[in-house]
């Protein structure tokens, strides 16, 4: 009896499977960054269409570096493109030949015995730990199993430090209809400039969700 009640609890701390399909804004806060200064921005602020099933994003930039941005990562094509709009547009694109990445929060993740309230909302804590050298703290919705926040802190001198904030706001778990990830007008894949090289993965809930 003793054993099937710790192999209830311990499945009943697993953490929530990271949804596949969704739309969101994206927020993200680096705390070193002197917020006194314009440069470099503190804050980012993304919207993101997200389709792991269909192999397919886009990462629209609306705050922070890289602000006027998309990113449209077509895994399903092989294309990957950059835009930019502006007094200068431009679109670039590059071959994609790397698998999309599977969004998922390590099985390892220890479920806390206390929470969070967040947007007056209870959140349950799962936390990822390296013992004073890393530790990443999830925050996950109560009642629905939402992902809501990750922070990411490294041990510094004694004591936990923040180093980097996501936060998934305005969230829908719907596929994203096809324009959410296609190109803007005018733009078409034999009008944008070919770029070799390709661009680096953007880290949108740690190295958790990666597009």
């Amino acid at each position: 009896m003793r054993t099937l009640l710790a192999l209830a609890a311990t499945a009943s701390a697993a953490v929530p499977a990271f949804p596949l399909q969704f739309v969101a804004t994206v927020e993200t806060t680096a705390h070193l960054v002197d917020k006194s200064k314009p440069y470099p921005p503190w804050k980012k602020r993304i919207r993101l269409a997200y389709d792991y099933l269909n192999k397919r994003a886009r990462a629209d930039v609306l705050e922070g570096l890289d602000a006027g941005k998309n990113f449209t990562r077509r895994y399903d094509t092989k294309q990957d493109y950059v835009t930019t709009g502006g007094t200068f547009p431009s679109c670039q694109r590059s071959y994609l030949g790397e698998r999309m990445p599977l969004p998922k929060i390590p099985e390892g993740a220890v479920k806390q015995s206390s929470g969070a309230l967040i947007d007056d909302e209870p959140h349950d804590e799962y936390r990822i730990e390296v013992p004073e050298l890393d530790r990443v703290r999830v925050w996950v919705s109560a009642a629905t199993g939402r992902y809501r926040r990750l922070t990411n802190e490294n041990w510094v001198d004694g004591r936990w430090v923040a180093l980097m904030t996501y936060d998934l706001l305005d969230f829908e778990e719907v596929a994203p209809a096809e324009d959410a990830v296609a190109l803007d007008a005018p733009w078409t894949h034999a009008s944008c400039d070919r770029h070799v090289g390709g661009w680096p993965y953007l880290h949108l809930f740690h190295h958790y969700l990666a597009v």
